[in-house]
């Protein structure tokens, strides 16, 4: 059975999405440090996880990205390699998320022409992509989520906390 740090829903869509405790690590390890390059990887779901859609893997920063302290550029390569590898476990690309160096985050126009190109990208595999942004807070609302729908970005709302 897999852990459940939180759930994010759209209601918009009736749609949600449960975080797993190991994804949750992997945002707090790498969360941006002020004046530090920004920082990312892919994001995965296990579509037979029998608890509904569970993203059960965040892939860590890879030395190959290039980065900025407001910018990041996820190498092709590797995210190539990653899909390959999670979709011989069963799992499927929903997404990247990505650091910023804001308490609380909050979608800026480059992430979203950025992840628009992401969406064109993997359209055929991925008809709705996921948008998660770390800030610095370790609060709730200091990683953020948002699904690009019909050139719409839906923010969505923390819908189950299950903290330790």
């Amino acid at each position: 059975m897999t852990a459940i740090a939180w759930s994010w829903c759209w209601p918009e869509i009736s749609s949600g999405l449960s975080v797993s405790r190991s994804v949750a690590s992997v945002f707090d390890q790498y969360r941006q440090g002020l004046w530090r390059a920004e920082r990312g990887g892919q994001l995965f779901v296990d579509l037979s996880n029998p608890n509904g859609l569970v993203m059960t893997l965040a892939t860590p920063p890879h030395p190959n990205d290039r980065a900025g302290r407001t910018w990041l550029e996820l190498d092709s390569e590797r995210c190539q390699r990653e899909i390959v590898s999670a979709n011989a476990r069963g799992l499927r690309l929903v997404g990247y998320w990505h650091t910023h160096p804001q308490t609380i985050p909050a979608i800026s126009p480059t992430d979203i022409t950025s992840f628009s190109r992401f969406a064109r990208r993997y359209s055929d595999e991925l008809p709705h992509p996921i948008a998660v942004i770390v800030g610095l807070s370790q609060e709730p609302n200091g990683i953020k989520a948002w699904s690009f729908r019909k050139g719409a970005c839906l923010e969505a709302t923390v819908s189950n906390l299950n903290q330790t």
